[in-house]
């Protein structure tokens, strides 16, 4: 198995905000995660969605839902040959409640399987260099909007 995560604590926000601003909706995703083109969601996020995703590099993926608590956490992940990649979104108040303003963003990316080994190194260095990138972006994102706003 190959993994690697990353965290970035955000003052002044809500887990709730990042959620509905960055999370929630695939659309959203490329305007935090650089390495994407586009990105859609067959329904809402929930476990057994299927999302579609193109990267910037010209690679597609369907990546299957498979661990949701809303608000909170999401995993994504996609076959490959011989290995599985996912992406696990958490998202961890600073402060007492829900809606105590800061946030901890940690974010893993994993390659699993009897290929690991294969596509950790071809995969694994541009999600490491990306992810601190990506965090900023989605904190971003949720300042822009304020919480609620569709």
């Amino acid at each position: 198995m190959w993994s690697t995560t990353h965290a970035l604590d955000v003052p002044g926000i809500t887990a709730a905000a990042v959620w509905d601003a960055a999370y929630a909706d695939a659309a959203a995703w490329p305007r935090w995660n650089r390495a994407l083109a586009s990105a859609r969601l067959d329904g809402p996020l929930a476990v057994g969605a299927t999302a579609r995703v193109r990267f910037r590099t010209g690679l597609r993926l369907r990546f299957a839902i498979v661990a949701v608590d809303p608000g909170r956490v999401f995993t994504d992940e996609a076959r490959l040959p011989g290995a599985r990649m996912g992406h696990r979104h958490e998202l961890e108040p600073l402060g007492d409640g829900d809606d105590a303003p800061g946030v901890r963003l940690r974010n893993t990316i994993y390659v699993d399987g009897p290929a690991a080994a294969l596509w950790g190194p071809l995969l694994g260095p541009p999600a490491r260099r990306g992810l601190p990138d990506w965090q900023r972006a989605a904190a971003a994102l949720a300042l822009q909007r304020p919480h609620g706003a569709a």
